[in-house]
Order: structure tokens, then C-alpha cells, then sequence
């Protein structure tokens, strides 16, 4: 397998996914399950474990009604994380010290893609908390 790869290669592999995966309610509740027993066995392999929550976080959120994605976004986080829970990708995963590099470029890519939504996102999420917060003090 060549270890080279290029973000046109990346790109087009994430489009492939994006195309079969779709972004349908069982699109999302089949990568989320998936997502979520792969980090259960291989959190501790990956460098950018970070990324990986808050893309799953934000499709949980979505799944659950509680968040719009719209979506080519929503293509773009489930492709993603079905790169990353695939073992088929440009460099396999169980290569050792490598089999995670180009996961980790796909989500490279799709966070500078997808910045301005992460943020509105991740300041949706804090409000949310802080919501949460007020209920439970004055409970």
C-alpha cells in the first residue's frame, strides 16, 4: 500500500463515503453505534480523539433532534467517522505507528471545512449546559 497519499486522494475517498453512506436517519444511527464500539476498543490508538468526540457529539445531537446539521455538513461528519471506523482506507489502520495517518488528514480536512459550523456548534453546546445548570439550581 503506498503511505503517500494526497488531499485530492483524500477527498474523493471521503466523497465515495459520503455517497454511500447518504445522510438519512439510518445513515446516522448506524455510523453512531459503529463510531462509538470502535472508540470503546481503539480510543487509546488515537492521537485526535478530540476531533472524533465533537463530530460524534454534534451527530448525537442532531440524531436526537436537539441540533440542525444541514446536509453537506452532515455528509461531511458521517464520512468521517466512516473513514475512521473502516479498516479500508488509503493506509489500513492496523499498520502500525501510520495506520491512523490518514484518518487523522480526512479530519484535518473536514474540520477546515466544517470550523465555523464546529464553533456554532460547540457554543450551542456550552449554552446548553449552562440552560441545564440554571433548571438543576433552581430545582
Amino acid at each position: 500500500m503506498n503511505k503517500n497519499f494526497t488531499e485530492n486522494e483524500v477527498i474523493r475517498f471521503l466523497g465515495r463515503l459520503g455517497n454511500k453512506w447518504g445522510t438519512g436517519h439510518d445513515s446516522v444511527s448506524t455510523i453512531l453505534r459503529k463510531t462509538k464500539k470502535f472508540l470503546a476498543k481503539k480510543k487509546d490508538k488515537i492521537k485526535f480523539l478530540e476531533k472524533v468526540v465533537i463530530l460524534l457529539e454534534m451527530l448525537e445531537a442532531h440524531s436526537e433532534g436537539k441540533y440542525e446539521i444541514d446536509d453537506g455538513s452532515l455528509g461531511l461528519i458521517i464520512s468521517a467517522l466512516a473513514y475512521l471506523v473502516l479498516p479500508t482506507d488509503l493506509i489500513p489502520d492496523m499498520i502500525v505507528a501510520v495506520g491512523f495517518a490518514d484518518d487523522l488528514y480526512a479530519f484535518k480536512l473536514v474540520f477546515d471545512q466544517l470550523s465555523g459550523e464546529i464553533e456554532i456548534f460547540k457554543n450551542w453546546q456550552e449554552k446548553q449546559l449552562a440552560d441545564n445548570d440554571e433548571i438543576t439550581v433552581l430545582d
